[in-house]
């Protein structure tokens, strides 16, 4: 029987793709314990840095604005619903 380089390259593909997938976990945002209330003061109409000084003073979590709003684009919340 002879060896076929072309499938066994493709079957160690696989085998690797296997591996790598098993263990993966999406990283998640440090806000994401805060999720609701970000999303609730948004869509309220607080400004971005009201939501940040809420954050630092209440939670002890410092997020810069444009992270707050990478957040919430992310989750898909809008300012008008």
């Amino acid at each position: 029987m002879s060896f076929d380089p072309i499938a066994a390259t493709e079957s160690a593909k696989k085998v690797r793709a296997l591996r790598k997938g098993k263990n993966y976990k999406k990283r998640t945002s440090k806000l994401e314990p805060f999720r609701a209330e970000i999303a609730k003061m948004y869509t309220s109409g607080a400004s971005l840095e009201l939501i940040a000084l809420h954050l630092e003073t209440k939670h002890k979590q410092y997020a810069a604005r444009s992270t707050i709003l990478r957040y919430l684009h992310s989750i898909g919340v809008t300012r008008h619903g």
